[in-house]
């Protein structure tokens, strides 16, 4: 499967000196978060429209470049150009200034389109209605109008087309200025453009430098895993995020966010040991929060790595063990049995998770939510500030433990719902 990239666009409206594919959005530039997206979705095989020839120096030898030699006729004679370019086979088409998350192309890809379609959101929240491209989707998923000017719409243009031979006869239908609705439209007359919902994944159109702002909130906010616990969410996200937009422009790595947080970790546990429990409780905190921000960095800066991941997860292990190891030296006759079994069920949560991930199975409930690393660190937190530090640990290793207890109850089930022998 071949995408075409249309990156002829001056960029004027954002004010910038750079072609628009070259501009920045939180340390990278919008050519190449779409690369990396297509990329992400398993698409190799990229063809890029370009007109300013700074775009040429800065792709050449990563893609398959197409010159627009007559960019006044706007967008559509881009995506004449690329359609050409891509031969007689189906192909992804995006824009150069929608940045998106490389699930909408996946799924896109999955339902294998018989016709061409447009990947469309029906939310609202957030975008400019000005702006936006809208669309009219009929019952049966028929596009009925599409276009910015609209008055009935029920749905938005994210930029993402899965596009067949009807998009060259269209494109190949104008002359002079034409723009990519306009040949969509040609479509839509022709009853030839259906629709494809991935409403609730990220896309952002950044067209002016207010646009360019809110799709910086927007990526940030993506960042935000499903899986994250309750204190992550609602507490540390808040702080992490912040600290990531400004590290990501800077040469700081993942793994030394990695390395990093450890130390906070570490410094905590020997706090506890010396007894200085409410600094070390607020130092298990600031590690929590920090210990996000090596995952947001890799994922801003498009070099997430299986070694990051692997760092990161064995740190955070050594860090958990040496802060309750330095809780339980700070008085070891009366915390040795009830610190002991607080590690064994911290550990636990840790190990069986991994292990039921290989089975591609994540135990997600809120006894889960509960006991997830950011709150064990955050309750941690909690008792050192009020040094309540038996208390802590009594509550870590009986709920702890238990939510262990109940992932031996519930693996089975849940292994036998994938269709896996126990």
């Amino acid at each position: 499967m071949k995408a075409v990239v249309l990156a002829a666009g001056k960029g004027e409206r954002l004010g910038s000196s750079l072609p628009k594919p070259l501009v920045k959005i939180l340390g990278r530039t919008l050519i190449d978060r779409v690369i990396d997206s297509l990329e992400k979705a398993g698409i190799k095989d990229i063809i890029v429209v370009y007109s300013d020839p700074r775009v040429k120096a800065y792709l050449e030898g990563r893609v398959e470049l197409v010159y627009n030699d007559n960019v006044e006729r706007e967008g559509g004679y881009s995506l004449l150009k690329g359609t050409e370019a891509a031969g007689h086979e189906p192909f992804v088409l995006v824009m150069s200034d929608h940045i998106f998350d490389s699930t909408i192309v996946s799924k896109l890809l999955e339902a294998k389109p018989a016709t061409t379609t447009l990947c469309v959101d029906r939310s609202f929240e957030g975008r400019d209605l000005e702006e936006a491209t809208k669309v009219l989707v009929g019952e049966d998923g028929k596009i009925l109008d599409i276009g910015k000017e609209i008055a009935e719409y029920n749905a938005l243009d994210t930029g993402i087309f899965y596009c067949t031979q009807d998009v060259l006869e269209a494109a190949r239908s104008f002359t002079g200025k034409f723009t990519v609705t306009d040949v969509m439209k040609k479509l839509v007359a022709q009853r030839k453009l259906h629709a494809f919902d991935v409403t609730g994944h990220f896309w952002w159109d950044v067209d002016t430098q207010k646009e360019l702002k809110r799709a910086e909130d927007a990526l940030l906010r993506s960042l935000i895993k499903p899986v994250d616990g309750i204190i992550s969410r609602h507490i540390n996200r808040k702080i992490s995020l912040r600290i990531s937009r400004m590290l990501v422009t800077t040469p700081v790595t993942p793994n030394a966010i990695s390395i990093f947080s450890f130390l906070l970790g570490a410094l905590s546990g020997a706090l506890f040991a010396f007894g200085h429990a409410a600094l070390a409780g607020i130092m298990a905190q600031v590690s929590s929060i920090i210990d996000g921000c090596d995952g947001e960095i890799a994922r801003l800066k498009g070099i997430a790595s299986p070694y990051g991941a692997f760092l990161d997860a064995t740190l955070d292990r050594y860090a958990d063990m040496l802060i309750l190891l330095g809780i339980i030296a700070s008085q070891p006759e009366k915390y040795w049995l009830v610190g002991g079994l607080a590690m064994l069920g911290s550990y636990s949560i840790s190990y069986t998770g991994s292990r039921a991930e290989i089975y591609g199975i994540t135990f997600v409930n809120l006894t889960e939510n509960l006991m997830k690393r950011d709150m064990r660190l955050f309750l941690i937190f909690l008792a050192g500030v009020a040094n309540q530090l038996f208390a802590v640990l009594l509550l870590l290793a009986v709920l702890c433990n238990l939510v262990v207890l109940n992932r031996f109850i519930q693996f089975p089930k849940l292994l036998a719902a994938r269709g896996v022998k126990i």
